[in-house]
């Protein structure tokens, strides 16, 4: 009973999670008290063409399947448990968090990025990061537009446990149902021990999750700001942090644990250009351009931490309490998102100036069914995530656009009516219907440009930038 699908399993562990030999029997017996069913004796009885697949797996998904069909069948769990049974799965299969962080702190101390893709694809390799499931999001790129940003609409399933430690954050769900296959590691920022795992939605290149090992909520921009910074040295040169505002409107989904966001290589946002320089008259030897993006993002630069974290915090703090004609701001309406590199030895902050409080046109009904939810720091990069009950309306457009449905404004089911507007002018547009693929292009378009209409509207405008830039004696040189 299911001997060969759970020597398989361990072969599979054995090339691609490290398991050394003398593991094999202990994790197979593991195996069977998860499925309900006596042990099995391991059998090494596989030609060679299947251990060379096995040996080139990319993950444990087709390993898993069978065992997965004979849980359902012999009422082990039902379909809405798979996830939790293939973290238990796996979880017996792994290395313990501790040889985890042995092995990413050996490889750390000769390595940075080394350490972080061992991480990464082990990750993979344990399924706790389903690249498969990842791959189920709607996602392309904004071509057309002048800068190329992501859209992504969200449809992988909602990874649940049967009750979080305290949030979905907590170091505690290393190993919890349904997150057994979960690894961290840990590292100090400001005498505090955080602790880093990547996450399973991948918006974007190796997005992970710095968290603080204490459930505490996040705390001020300004006092996290040098937090980024040594982040930033732990993620090392190809790596970024960032944090959302936790104001109301900042965009942030858990404020009640203090964490980054951090990933690898470059973003949309970080692609754009100086759009001009500015010089501190108080701090004149730190590197300050405004970033030509659609939202306010001033970039500063110095390999000095302290000094350019003072200079940062003391930016997100005047920018809180500033106010003009333009700006209703009462106090609380001003906001910032944060992102550090380090880049060439220094310490790259961009700080993204945002308001609830700026006088703007309202955008139409098609907008807020696009993106209704506040931007995140993720939206902010130039990776859009949108609903998942998106994929759905987009499709139905779609048929109205290729004439599968004849349009009629007055008759439009309740999901589509916001789109009303949007179809009538498309099909003008058009010219009348098209093939079902230029319908589909057309409207990733327009889907793009809503996308970037909507991020440009988070920008300040020009003239209260000048004056909040000159209130803090920076200038344009």
């Amino acid at each position: 009973m299911l001997e060969k699908e759970i020597s398989n399993l361990v072969a599979y562990s054995r090339t691609h999670l490290l398991m050394d030999e003398l593991d094999g029997e202990y994790s197979a017996q593991r195996i069977c008290r998860a499925l309900k069913i006596p042990p099995v004796a391991l059998t090494d009885e596989r030609d060679e063409d299947e251990q060379l697949d096995i040996d080139g797996m990319a993950s444990p998904a087709a390993l898993l399947r069978p065992v997965f069909e004979y849980a359902l069948e012999n009422g082990v769990t039902d379909a809405g448990g798979l996830a939790a049974l293939k973290s238990e799965l796996m979880d017996a299969l792994m290395l313990r968090p501790s040889e985890i962080n042995d092995l990413f702190a050996d490889t750390y101390s000769v390595n940075k990025q080394r350490a972080f893709d061992f991480l990464y694809e082990y990750s993979v390799k344990d399924g706790y990061v389903d690249l498969d499931e990842c791959a189920k999001n709607d996602r392309w790129e904004a071509k057309e537009l002048k800068s190329r940003i992501e859209i992504i609409i969200n449809l992988m399933p909602q990874a649940t446990t049967a009750k979080y430690p305290a949030c979905a954050l907590c170091k505690e769900n290393e190993g919890f149902t349904g997150r057994a296959n979960m690894r961290t590691v840990t590292t100090e920022l400001a005498g505090e021990q955080w602790f880093f795992t990547y996450s399973r939605h991948q918006y974007f290149d190796k997005h992970g999750v710095l968290s603080s090992a204490e459930h505490k909520p996040m705390q001020s921009l300004a006092d996290t700001v040098k937090k980024l910074g040594l982040a930033a040295d732990f993620v090392g040169a190809d790596g970024f942090v960032g944090v959302n505002s936790s104001a109301v409107g900042g965009g942030a989904k858990n404020t009640a644990h203090e964490h980054f966001q951090t990933g690898f290589k470059t973003t949309p946002m970080f692609r754009a250009d100086s759009a001009y320089k500015l010089k501190s008259k108080e701090y004149p030897y730190l590197e300050i351009n405004a970033i030509g993006w659609y939202s306010t993002v001033i970039r500063v630069a110095h390999s000095n931490l302290e000094k350019t974290a003072e200079f940062v915090a003391k930016l997100v703090e005047a920018w809180r309490g500033y106010a003009d004609e333009r700006v209703a701001n009462t106090g609380d309406k001003n906001f910032c998102n944060l992102v550090c590199r380090k880049i060439n030895g220094k310490y790259t902050y961009d700080v993204i100036l945002r308001s609830n409080a700026l006088k703007r046109p309202r955008l139409g009904a098609e907008y807020e069914e696009i993106k209704a939810d506040a931007l995140s720091l993720t939206d902010i990069l130039g990776y859009f995530v949108l609903p998942n009950k998106l994929s759905e309306q987009l499709k139905q457009v779609q048929l109205y656009l290729d004439g599968t449905a004849p349009f009629d404004a007055n008759a439009l089911p309740a999901q589509t009516k916001p789109f009303a507007k949007m179809i009538e002018r498309m099909l003008k547009a058009q010219g009348g219907t098209v093939s079902k693929l230029e319908a589909k292009l057309n409207v990733h378009d327009e889907v793009d440009a809503a996308c970037e209409k909507i991020l440009a509207s988070t920008a300040i405008d020009a003239a209260s930038l000048a004056a909040f830039l000159d209130a803090m004696d920076i200038r344009r040189i």
